[in-house]
């Protein structure tokens, strides 16, 4: 009898694991499933936001130079006051002389008057004015 109860003991402990094996198994499926669409979902807006980025970027540099007007009067006798976003060198050049010193990057350059002490004037990788520190 004691044999009897063990081997019904041991199968009853193999059936409860063999369910709670199943039922992991059934679970972990579900949710990998739920997490591998909910992945394809960010993946799709992912690349529906990068094609718009292009969209615009391609859209947006063009637009702005066509319709942007620079004006480059002297304002006062300080030339430092003429400057705006968008002058190209040239034309600070022009309001600024030439600088002392240049720092480039990849993205942009700075130029300093007449050294790093004195005023800063920042382009970016297009080669236009971003902003200004006055001496």
């Amino acid at each position: 009898m004691i044999i009897s109860l063990s081997h019904q003991t041991t199968r009853l402990i193999r059936h409860l694991m063999l369910m709670a094996a199943i039922a992991l198994f059934c679970y972990s499926n579900n949710a990998w499933a739920e997490e591998s669409t909910e992945i394809q979902e960010l993946r799709l807006e992912n690349e529906a936001l990068k094609k718009r980025v292009q969209e615009l970027e391609s859209a947006q540099p063009v637009k702005a130079l066509e319709t942007a007007k620079v004006q480059t009067k002297k304002v006062g006798g300080n030339p430092w006051q003429s400057l705006q976003v968008n002058l190209s060198k040239a034309e600070v050049t022009s309001l600024l002389g030439k600088p002392g010193k240049i720092d480039k990057w990849k993205t942009g350059e700075a130029w300093y008057f007449p050294d790093p002490s004195g005023g800063e004037v920042d382009f970016n990788a297009d080669e236009m004015v971003t902003g200004w520190l006055e001496p």
